[in-house]
């Protein structure tokens, strides 16, 4: 078409697509688009920029290449934006109040092949926010139904989110993920952290042994961190966790857990526990900030539960644990160390006991009874939570209704899966391979505990080691006492 209008001499021509449109590939349509458009502008004589992405439309800050648009827009470096169609400059109602605003002030045309929007004019002003009125809602519905779909295959097990982690490959007729020969690496570091190996040492072996990440790289202390804490390899598929890409994370009550979509590469107990380790007791800090003992994040006050530290006193080479300020006192450490040693070398003849009253008891194991109905009923809540979605979605109920009935499916549904854990903590087999587990944890720390008497451990190898066996160690030391006393609680 061929616009009559000397006010316009150079142009920005603005090409975005985020998705497969037209089913014809998103570089054939954007090629399609871009010879339109450039056709167009030729037959008006004028001048040009083209300005290209592939990008969503949700926010403008996401959009490198409008943003760059924008900031030649406000020098009023052109006299019109050529577009295929005016959504193409956003669906977003904000964003295009900015955009609006913008043109109009800079008195900026907008062309498309089939008309010229002037902004200081009523009739096209109007014209063109009813346009953008009608494109807002239809790119909310578009969202709804690609939101609905995407949680629809996420529930079936189906591997939506991009690239798969390391360890997995996306199986294309039943689009879930199947483990490849990386499997063992990661059973590898899982099996590490348990056995209480620590993060600095895992990286070193892997580096040793050429062990690199999905992208070729060495492992890093965060790859790891990321990839024990990444539930797929238990598994498990976690959806509706994320506001928006780098926008934050949602409320875990609002997180949709799928379990068992596909094959787990670590059982789940053994991800539990690694995640465990890993978030709740870091090697992280250099020892010259933070010094680390070998009952590091492990004592605490037996009079108010507060957890305690020590005290190195340099001058007198003396190590303390410190004074509470509840009135526990302060003891000196090493006679204290020696006694935990002491009482954790007792706690094996405990566990013997157990594995053997286990192996000789006709305790009955109704484990794969318990978890077939509890597993109903979790199917059944989390049916009642689609159909919850759909009713708000379809307009059926109100927003007070839906966040009421929403958070008592997903507190029932928290209670249920809280059953089953207790289930299988429960588990006669699953308590024999935990405390086999512990004891191979003790005969492995006594093997070289020479802490106190010559070289042997680590402090931070003997701490990784007491955190797998105890819980908390509560101390206490009140005046008038001849001698302090500790209860340790095992896990």
């Amino acid at each position: 078409m061929i616009y009559n209008n000397e006010n316009i001499k150079h142009v920005c021509v603005y090409l975005r697509l985020s998705r497969d449109e037209e089913g014809k590939g998103i570089d054939e349509v954007l090629k399609n688009h871009r010879e339109t458009l450039i056709d167009l502008v030729k037959k008006n004589k004028w001048s040009y920029e083209v300005f290209e992405e592939v990008a969503s439309s949700s926010t403008i800050e996401k959009r490198e290449e409008m943003v760059k648009l924008i900031k030649r827009i406000e020098q009023y470096h052109f006299d019109a934006v050529v577009v295929m169609d005016i959504d193409r400059l956003s669906r977003n109602e904000f964003d295009q109040s900015d955009i609006k605003r913008l043109l109009f002030n800079t008195g900026t045309f907008i062309v498309t092949p089939y008309r010229l929007y002037d902004l200081r004019s009523d009739d096209d002003s109007l014209l063109l926010g009813i346009t953008g009125l009608i494109a807002s809602q239809e790119y909310k519905m578009i969202l709804k139904r690609m939101q609905r779909g995407k949680m629809f295959a996420q529930k079936q097990g189906h591997w939506t989110n991009g690239k798969p982690p390391l360890a997995y490959d996306k199986d294309v007729k039943t689009k879930k993920l199947v483990p490849n020969k990386h499997a063992e690496d990661v059973r590898f570091i899982f099996n590490e952290v348990v056995g209480g190996t620590t993060i600095p040492a895992i990286v070193e072996q892997l580096k040793t042994m050429g062990v690199k990440t999905k992208e070729g790289k060495p492992f890093h202390y965060n790859a790891i961190v990321r990839l024990i804490n990444n539930e797929c390899y238990k598994g498990t598929l976690i959806s509706n966790r994320g506001i928006g890409k780098n926008e934050g994370i949602k409320p875990k009550e609002e997180w949709i857990v799928i379990n068992n979509c596909h094959e787990a590469i670590v059982d789940e107990n053994v991800w539990e526990k690694a995640n465990k380790i890993v978030n709740e007791y870091s090697f992280k800090a250099p020892r010259s900030k933070n010094r680390i003992y070998p009952t590091s994040n492990l004592i605490y006050c037996g009079q108010c539960g507060k957890l305690q530290g020590c005290n190195n006193h340099k001058r007198l080479g003396k190590i303390y644990i410190k004074v509470c300020k509840c009135g526990n006192r302060t003891f000196y450490y090493n006679p204290i160390l020696k006694l935990i040693k002491e009482k954790v070398q007792t706690h094996k003849e405990t566990i013997l006991e157990a594995i053997q009253g286990i192996e000789e008891g006709s305790e009955e194991d109704n484990t794969e009874y318990k978890i077939k109905h509890l597993t109903k009923q979790i199917e059944k809540v989390q049916k009642a939570l689609e159909n919850i979605n759909i009713l708000f979605e379809e307009g059926e109920i109100d927003l007070l209704t839906y966040k009421e009935r929403k958070a008592k499916r997903q507190t029932e549904l928290k209670e249920i899966e809280k059953e089953i854990q207790e289930v299988h903590q429960n588990d006669v087999s699953v308590k024999k391979v935990g405390l086999q587990e512990q004891l191979k944890i003790i005969e492995r720390l006594y093997d070289k505990w020479e802490i106190l008497e010559g070289d042997g451990l680590t402090d931070e190898e003997i701490n990784r080691m007491l955190h797998l066996l105890i819980e908390k160690i509560y101390w206490t030391y009140e005046k008038g006492s001849t001698e302090p006393t500790i209860k340790i609680t095992y896990k």
